[in-house]
């Protein structure tokens, strides 16, 4: 039965994948009617305090779910959750998460080392095959297949009383499906940003997963307007600030010297597209200021020999690449220039301003980005303030480092600019709220586990 599922899914999957350019030229006659959706989730969520938010409406459909399933835990018994991560970052999150839980709770997991490490009995590596792209995916096919079937069995063998699906929205889609044939409640931990990219796609989350718990405070808006019981829980990377704060004597060390500091990225793509052009930005803003002091700090060691070669090619002089943590850098430039995504997040969490570009790959990236995204800002900043709090640039070809490196000229002196940046970034820290990502999730969960149990 597993393998005729594990095939049926499979083509369903690949023929929705094909479908993909029919689904979008469907979606271009109602973009604007998105687009509205999207803005008004945005203004909505501008004037509501999202770290007020409540558990109620995610723990009340998570119970429906176990209770139409018709299994309760008997009184004693150990509770069981399974959790997923498909990537690196993911991972970190679902670990964090299943260590808070401790030995109250018995986890199985699909991920890796860090899940194995924090506790978790780990029954597929997938986080150690992440991909993305449809090429990538087929070529990975065999793995996820092999992955899928692993889980319908222990839907089988031994279901869960929660099933907790980190990101990677891809697979654990599909995942959630099969849960939900089983009557296990599903709960997404870190939303998809369907709200940017591609929001047809909500019918079918909505259809798939039970709730879901968002990161960014204006998400929460967006997916209840399709009926989805969503919790802003607080970012991620509040916690690994207040667990991991820059130590001050490096911070000062940074601040001795007017320096310049580049994110191109975390996948080498990234760094190929965005690394030369910011290294233009920074010779430009050299030649202003002899005497700054140009840094590329990267947390992954695997692209050192990238970035490296990249230096050589570009010939820009006297310009550092450290390997390692990226807090001192970053509260202690003058400057940071980011590819947008996560690291620009970051970036602008230590208050000093930040460019945020992201230069596209071809005519049909460029095509997408002006037909197919919904909301006016790609930096999460800007979407958290709804309002350009930093300057941002996409584009695609060279000519957009030029208009990059007239902002950095102006944000690199003190002015009216540089002030109304600092403060909107103190604003958007403000609406993020404190640190406490993993302990609201852990007291989410433990009170449906608590509930959904039989009385003693």
């Amino acid at each position: 039965m597993v393998p005729f599922l594990v095939g049926l899914t499979l083509l369903g999957e690949v023929l929705r994948a094909l479908s993909t350019p029919v689904r979008l030229l469907m979606y271009l006659p109602r973009r604007h009617h998105w687009r509205r959706l999207a803005q008004q989730a945005l203004e909505e969520a501008a004037g509501e305090d999202a770290t007020k938010q409540t558990d109620e409406a995610v723990l009340q459909k998570l119970l429906l779910r176990a209770k139409a399933s018709g299994r309760r835990r008997p009184p004693g018994q150990t509770a069981r959750i399974f959790v997923s991560a498909g990537e690196a970052s993911g991972e970190a999150h679902a670990a964090r998460l299943v260590k808070a839980l401790g030995p109250r709770v018995e986890v199985t997991a699909f991920g890796g080392s860090l899940l194995r490490a924090a506790g978790a009995d780990v029954r597929y590596p997938l986080s150690e095959h992440a991909v993305m792209g449809l090429v990538a995916v087929l070529k990975q096919l065999p793995l996820i297949v092999r992955a899928y079937a692993t889980f319908l069995r222990l839907l089988r063998s031994a279901p869960p009383d929660l099933v907790v699906l980190v990101d990677y929205p891809g697979l654990h889609l599909v995942m959630a499906k099969a849960c939900r044939r089983h009557g296990v409640p599903v709960l997404h931990y870190v939303a998809p940003q369907y709200w940017a990219w591609g929001p047809w796609r909500m019918r079918r989350y909505r259809r798939s997963m039970d709730a879901t718990l968002t990161i960014l405070p204006f998400e929460t808006a967006f997916f209840r307007r399709f009926d989805v019981p969503a919790r802003y829980i607080g970012h991620p990377l509040l916690d690994q600030l207040a667990a991991s704060p820059p130590e001050a004597a490096a911070v000062a060390a940074v601040r001795a010297r007017p320096t310049l500091c580049l994110l191109p990225g975390s996948r080498r793509s990234e760094i190929e597209a965005n690394l030369p052009g910011m290294l233009q930005v920074a010779t430009a803003l050299r030649a202003d200021h002899p005497a700054l002091r140009i840094v590329i700090p990267h947390r992954d060691p695997r692209r050192a020999e990238l970035i490296r070669t990249l230096l050589h090619e570009c010939k820009v002089d006297a310009v550092e690449f450290h390997c390692g943590p990226l807090a001192p850098w970053l509260a202690g430039s003058r400057l940071v220039v980011a590819k947008s995504g996560t690291g620009s997040l970051e970036a602008c969490l230590f208050g000093n301003p930040v460019i945020v570009v992201y230069k596209l790959r071809g005519m049909l990236a460029s095509l997408g980005y002006h037909n197919i995204l919904s909301v006016p800002f790609i930096a999460a900043a800007n979407l958290i303030a709804n309002t350009r709090v930093v300057p941002e640039f996409c584009f695609h070809g060279e000519h957009g480092f030029a208009r990059v490196a007239a902002a950095a000229r102006e944000l690199f002196v003190d002015g009216p600019a540089r002030t109304a940046c600092i403060d909107g970034l103190a604003r958007v820290r403000g609406r993020l709220g404190g640190p406490g990502a993993t302990e609201r999730t852990v007291a989410l969960i433990e009170s449906f586990l608590h509930a959904a149990a039989l009385p003693a």
